[in-house]
């Protein structure tokens, strides 16, 4: 299959320009007739955590518990509730403050971009007949099956990475962090209860996979995980053709077992059982601080796999998602300048979003002088497309006050992580090393 995939590298003139499908273009509140803060997100969105048994409706907010019918997922009793307060005019609160803060920073937040340029097709379909209905059917739906994944980045936790929870249970727990206590996860407690979630989530897609129009798998790290394949084979033998398939990878995976999947995803496109397909590489800066930031990840590897995929596979849409963190932002211009180069053979989309789980981890703990520098020269290397964006988390980042007891915490907590990997992060961050002794 690979000098099929050469060969069509050859051909394309150019790649898809946007991860965005702007087959029906439109301004959701406009179309609608709604006011802010109304979110798309709320409407068609759900996230659904099978091991720990919850669902969301948008990755910045609270999570309900999956209901004991599983095809309720998308509304339960606060998701519908949450809907009401925002005809209403509310921002119900419960995480929808991270999109609040933004956009009265001035900046755009994921909210207004999700309503200001709506994938395409993923209105609910009750809307056509009330516009105010908030029992809704959902158009964008993702699915972390579980949390076994290889690497242990610093601003994870056990919820979503199983080095992270053998590590909690084989250490002392480190004080400042929140998730080292609640171990373990339900799933392990009850494996049986996890498989029967899989299968309740495996027969709900059996019945609805034509009729939703997104469809994501997170982890953990899908590549790990068993489940992640059989979902590549349901779609085999499930023709979607209309669906918009992405994955999100740390990209940690041997190249053949990396090429077996993705010559299957190929082979659903080339059988239009798919419409599309996207991997969303989490990358968030470059060089030994992104090593250690992502601990377990080998950049020389990393990359080793991301030209395969460049070279072999052009049908695939390709995105870097970047989380800011207090460690990264000084080298995230380092992977800007490695995107410009990997850009020359062909398109590759960027987001961004601050880690907003752990405020230690949030990039205006720092004196904003020190930090600007940085920010303004992200802002000059990001691709143009992305700049609204990066405004708005800028904003929010330099209108903090810098917290010298966050940044305390977050030195203690390089530490513990530093006995616990034998690491040493004042090796690898000199500048915060600086910063430390200024404390």
């Amino acid at each position: 299959m690979k000098v099929k995939h050469l060969v069509k590298l050859k051909k394309k003139q150019e790649a898809e320009k946007s991860m965005i499908d702007h087959d029906n273009p439109g301004h959701f509140l406009e179309d609608f007739m709604l006011d802010s803060p109304v979110c798309l997100y709320k409407w068609t969105w759900s996230t659904i955590r099978l091991w720990e048994g919850t669902t969301n409706s948008c990755h910045r907010v609270e999570s309900d518990p999956i209901p004991e019918n599983y095809a309720d997922f998308h509304n339960t009793p606060k998701k519908i509730a949450d809907r009401k307060k925002m005809l209403a005019g509310q921002w119900p609160g419960g995480g929808c403050e991270y999109c609040r803060d933004i956009e009265r920073a001035g900046g755009e937040s994921e909210r207004t971009l999700m309503n200001s340029d709506p994938p395409s097709k993923v209105y609910p379909k009750e809307l056509d007949k009330n516009r105010y209905e908030t029992s809704l059917t959902p158009k964008m739906v993702e699915v972390y099956f579980n949390n076994l994944c290889n690497l242990g980045c610093v601003y994870c936790s056990a919820e979503y990475s199983t080095v992270w929870e053998v590590e909690n249970k084989k250490h002392k727990p480190i004080i400042e962090l929140d998730h080292t206590s609640d171990f373990p996860l339900p799933a392990t407690n009850d494996r049986q209860l996890y498989l029967d979630r899989v299968e309740k989530h495996f027969e709900w897609l059996k019945e609805n996979h034509l009729h939703i129009r997104r469809y994501n798998v997170l982890g953990g790290e899908p590549f790990f995980q068993p489940e992640f394949e059989r979902n590549v084979d349901f779609f085999l033998d499930n023709p979607s053709p209309d669906l918009y398939f992405s994955i999100f990878t740390n990209l940690k995976v041997k190249p053949d077992k990396m090429r077996r999947i993705l010559d299957k995803i190929q082979l659903c496109l080339d059988k239009k059982h798919i419409g599309k397909f996207t991997m969303v590489f989490s990358l968030d800066c470059w060089g030994p601080e992104q090593e250690y930031t992502r601990t377990g990840l080998n950049l020389q590897d990393w990359e080793t796999n991301f030209n395969i995929i460049l070279d072999e596979y052009p049908d695939f849409n390709l995105m870097i998602h970047s989380t800011i963190i207090s460690l990264g932002l000084p080298t995230l211009p380092d992977l800007l300048r490695k995107v410009i180069e990997w850009k020359k053979k062909r398109y590759i989309g960027m987001s961004f979003s601050i880690a907003d789980g752990r405020e230690s981890m949030h990039p205006g703990i720092w004196d904003n002088t020190v930090m600007d520098q940085f920010w303004r020269l992200v802002l000059d290397l990001a691709p143009s497309e992305n700049r609204d964006s990066l405004m708005g988390l800028r904003a929010v980042s330099i209108q903090q006050k810098e917290n010298k007891d966050l940044q305390k915490e977050l030195f203690s907590t390089l530490d513990q992580l530093d006995v616990r990997r034998n690491t040493n992060w004042r090796q690898t961050f000199d500048l915060f090393r600086k910063l430390e002794n200024a404390v």
